[in-house]
């Protein structure tokens, strides 16, 4: 594209930074976050001069949060953020029935999803960014980029051109009503800018569907484009029907539109409009686009109710695309993440979760390289896994948004029987998990340089192998057998932990200690003396230079949790007494009462050989091995051995 404009003179480069990242949303600000976290010096820039107050994304779902927990920043969403807790179907304005969203808690600590608008989003980063001193510099916009091979005895680079107006801003006017557009944005005319050169070891574009980055690293964008307009709304309305949860109203005009809860009693409604027509002007579309066209739209559809708009905040029309990057990784030094990488229909609230859950994903490998514990060629690669679940936020999105769009007699029987059987259910189960691919629990990657599974033992499937996501469940602190009955005379309730409060930190591996009996016996001294050796030379081994602020007071990277069976409490050996007494992360030992942690993990917790699995800095499941014996501790440390790097290597 020729250039239409004029550059100030001066001009100038930068000194080479560890990490440039490209776009101030949601995505970039975390990864902003948990790279300062772990001692990564950043900069990030982003087109606009300011946060937008119109918010795209307003859902945060169970796994959000617990990653969100694991880094230490999830009480300010909970303190802000509305649960998500039931789903409510309404049929021609009569209500068929209500349903819990997630009701589940041994899935995760977290029983709900959150209603929080993306401004809110960000505005917690930002506050979290500038108690530690890092600031967004706004109005900065990417021109281009290239990896550059350095010099003799040079690494290479990133080499990125920005710029930013002397006057005014970036953003041309009408751009940021279209929604799901992929294309490049223009230029603007007869504007001067200030230019800079940027040197950085790495770069991470979150920089949005329409990714500058992605462009200049020509890295494909193939997928579709939906026929289907839908309009978007908030604002203050009066409505027949209630509106202050999540809601679907099933029209007699055959459309469906989606109700959400946002702040200081504004809602979202969304609403499918008329299909896209052949040689339409999505331009002219969103220019013409008017209040009155969209209250009618939402009066045919909640009709026999009534629907009246009182006040709007935002209103605009947006295309669904379904696209993901051919590739994440351009040469192991520019990785895209959030929009850039993907996008897709909001249905099920999977994108900007999605996007998060990237820059969660590659902070703590970017960490790792920086710090000489990994070798860039092995270690950032894997951030390719991400390309599947993006995959799966696609089909999952798509699925949600054609049931959503089914016309038809048969279309609507099938939802009338869903919510209208759904209370019953509940009732019969005692609990009902709606839609846990939705809450991403169910989140796995495949074999890779990270996830391994055991050289010589039975590969295992489905839960327990290498790559899916780490279980939670419910632990109490260890009591001998006298100590329990002493508290149950008291009258004293054993209080219990959920095992995921353990995994607090950013680039902490998390070895966990199945021990099945093998605490009852003399196996109790054992494993802690095994467990003092090797884990005293890990620490000797890989050690994070920089600073960790993650929620410790020390930079061990390995924390090592000792989950005995039900029956271990009837011991009253020394070590196990010991280990009781130790600090969480340095081999203390809970007690799997029910043996239902065990079994999440593919462990027998009684009669058993006990195990060990390595859980990564984000939480999934890296290796596991079956036995709590030498041989098994010396197959962790090759899985280390092989992942890291060590001093003297």
């Amino acid at each position: 594209m020729p250039s239409t404009t004029t550059h100030n003179p001066t001009s100038s480069s930068t000194p080479t930074i560890p990490v440039l990242i490209s776009g101030a949303g949601p995505v970039g600000l975390y990864e902003a976050l948990l790279l300062t976290q772990l001692g990564i010096p950043v900069r990030i820039i982003d087109r606009d001069t300011a946060i937008s107050p119109n918010s795209r994304a307003l859902g945060l779902h169970a796994r959000s949060l617990e990653i969100f927990q694991f880094t230490g920043t999830v009480d300010d969403f909970l303190e802000r953020g509305q649960g998500i807790t039931n789903l409510s179907y309404y049929m021609n304005a009569r209500l068929v029935g209500s349903l819990p969203v997630i009701q589940a808690t041994d899935h995760s600590m977290f029983s709900t999803g959150l209603f929080l608008e993306q401004a809110k989003t960000s505005e917690i980063f930002l506050e979290r960014l500038k108690e530690l001193g890092v600031f967004v510099e706004y109005g900065w916009e990417l021109l281009d980029t290239k990896v550059v091979e350095g010099g003799p005895g040079e690494e290479e680079y990133v080499e990125t051109t920005i710029r930013r107006a002397l006057v005014g801003g970036n953003v041309v006017e009408g751009e940021d009503r279209v929604l799901g557009d992929i294309d490049m944005r223009s230029e603007q005319k007869d504007k001067e800018y200030e230019t800079q050169v940027v040197r950085s070891k790495y770069l991470v574009a979150c920089d949005g569907g329409r990714s500058t980055v992605r462009h200049k690293i020509n890295v494909a964008f193939p997928g579709r484009t939906l026929p289907q307009k839908t309009l978007m709304w908030d604002g203050h309305c009066d409505c027949d029907i209630p509106l202050s949860g999540l809601t679907a109203v099933r029209g007699p005009n055959g459309k469906t539109m989606m109700v959400f809860p946002m702040s200081d009693g504004v809602v979202r409604i969304g609403v499918e409009d008329v299909d896209m027509v052949p040689g339409e002007d999505f331009e002219q579309t969103l220019r013409e686009l008017t209040i009155e066209h969209f209250e009618s739209v939402v009066a045919e559809t909640a009709y026999p109710a009534k629907f009246k708009v009182k006040s709007t905040i935002w209103l605009t029309a947006f295309k669904t695309n379904e696209r993901r990057a051919e590739r994440y990784v351009h040469k192991n030094r520019i990785f895209l993440a959030g929009d850039a990488a993907h996008v897709h229909s909001p249905a099920g609230g999977q994108g900007l979760n999605t996007g998060l859950h990237d820059a969660h994903n590659l902070a703590w490998k970017l960490g790792y390289v920086l710090n000489g514990l990994a070798k860039p060629e092995f270690l950032l690669p894997t951030y390719e896994e991400r390309g599947a679940m993006a995959d799966r936020a696609i089909r999952l999105s798509s699925k949600l948004l054609t049931r959503r769009l089914a016309k038809g007699l048969w279309a609507d029987l099938k939802a009338y029987l869903f919510f209208l059987v759904g209370p019953f259910i509940i009732k019969v189960f005692g609990s009902f998990l709606f839609a846990p691919e939705v809450a991403m629990l169910d989140v796995e990657y495949e074999k890779n340089n990270l996830n391994r599974p055991h050289k010589t033992q039975p590969e295992p499937k489905g839960d327990y192998k290498v790559g899916v996501r780490a279980k939670d469940g419910i632990l109490l602190p260890f009591y001998s057998s006298s100590l329990a009955t002493d508290a149950k005379e008291k009258n004293d309730p054993q209080p219990t932990l959920r095992l995921h409060s353990l995994f607090t930190g950013i680039a902490r591996f998390h070895i966990l200690v199945f021990a099945s009996d093998a605490l009852n016996t003399s196996g109790a001294k054992e494993i802690s003396t095994l467990l003092d050796r090797h884990v005293s030379q890990w620490q000797s081994k890989y050690t994070y230079a920089s600073t960790l602020q993650d929620g410790y007071a020390d930079k061990d990277l390995f924390k090592v949790h000792v989950i005995a069976g039900p029956s271990s409490t009837a011991s009253s050996s020394p070590a196990i007494l010991e280990m009781s007494k130790r600090g969480v992360g340095k081999g203390k030992v809970f007690v799997d009462k029910a043996g239902q942690t065990h079994q999440k993990y593919g462990f027998a917790a009684t009669k058993g050989l006990g195990g060990i699995t390595v859980i990564r800095p984000d939480s999934h499941v890296g290796f596991r091995v079956h036995g709590v014996n030498e041989q098994a501790w010396k197959d962790v440390d090759e899985y280390f051995s092989t992942v890291l790097v060590a001093h003297s290597e």
